[in-house]
């Protein structure tokens, strides 16, 4: 005779494990929803620029950024945050055009509001690194190696009103 209560406990078991790896997916997006908003401020090699980051829905966030030289837009971009195989991913579209190239989150500093993605195989960029360095203060910074010499821009954002 076979006891009602195993098939039970392997439904909850199943049902509990399911439930806590949906659970870690949404939550792994969910974290970088610190970077969400509207944002203005400057690069570091002069330009003008603006970011524009949603908020972590369905686990994925979309941000396009645009920046200017004298009041033309000479770069512009797509950037999509998503999970794929367990892991967060960044993928860039420079210029509207998707990346072969993808960025995994190599690390979180939650309490820090610091997130930094990585792929050692490409040039420029090597590394996102995104910093809510105040309430209303966000810094990206791309780092890699340019002509054989490292580089970095930064962009220095406030949050738009």
């Amino acid at each position: 005779m076979k006891s009602p209560v195993r098939p039970s406990l392997a439904a909850l078991a199943t049902f509990l494990l399911a439930t806590a790896l949906f659970a870690q997916e949404k939550t792994a997006v969910a974290q970088l929803g610190f970077f969400s908003g509207s944002w203005r401020g400057t690069s570091s090699s002069g330009a003008a620029a603006e970011e524009l980051i949603s908020a972590p829905e369905g686990g994925v966030i979309v941000s396009a950024g645009r920046e200017f030289q004298n009041g033309k837009c000479t770069f512009y971009d797509l950037v999509v945050f998503a999970e794929k195989d367990g892991a967060v991913i960044l993928i860039p579209h420079p210029n509207g055009k998707r990346s072969a190239d993808v960025f995994p989150l190599v690390k979180l500093e939650a309490g820090a509001k610091r997130a930094l993605f990585e792929n050692p195989q490409h040039d420029f960029p090597r590394t996102f690194t995104y910093e809510l360095t105040a309430p209303d203060h966000l810094r990206i910074t791309l780092a890699g190696v340019m002509k054989g010499q490292p580089a970095t821009e930064v962009y220095d954002f406030q949050r738009a009103k």
